[in-house]
């Protein structure tokens, strides 16, 4: 096995770094956010399909919560999964996952001015997808 090159193992520090970075900065923070609202928003939610005044922003409200929460989750699970060899082979399963934590973002920042908050979890998508695509093309290689 041949040992690593000095910049390569940089590069491999600077990317445990930003790794770690994602995960203190971006996903913690916003996982605690997102349980703050949610426990504000759920009981919100009810009272608006009991009024039936806002069911449409309730509805569009309620689907952002599920895609919101599911995208959350599959963030968490690229943290955690990155190296492992499970990174690779469940791409369609995170894809799937980033798209609906990036629809849950996109709509709350359309329907809520002023909720910069909700574009913070796109820096994770976007490191995460960068990473995903990154072990596509390494899987697409040829051998040599």
């Amino acid at each position: 096995m041949a040992s690593l090159s000095g910049v390569s193992k940089i590069s491999l520090m600077s990317l445990r770094l930003v790794h770690k970075a994602i995960g203190v900065f971006v996903l913690l923070p916003t996982t605690l956010v997102a349980m703050f609202w949610t426990l504000l928003g759920v009981p919100a939610l009810f009272d608006a399909f009991d009024n039936h005044g806002a069911a449409g922003a309730s509805v569009g409200l309620s689907l952002a919560l599920v895609s919101g929460w599911f995208g959350l989750v599959t963030l968490w699970r690229l943290y955690r999964n990155l190296g492992a060899a499970q990174f690779c082979e469940r791409q369609t399963n995170y894809w799937i996952g980033l798209g609906a934590g990036v629809g849950a973002s996109l709509y709350l920042l359309m329907t809520m001015p002023g909720q910069w908050l909700a574009a913070w979890p796109l820096v994770a998508a976007a490191y995460f997808a960068l990473r995903l695509r990154a072990c596509a093309m390494t899987a697409r290689a040829p051998p040599v």
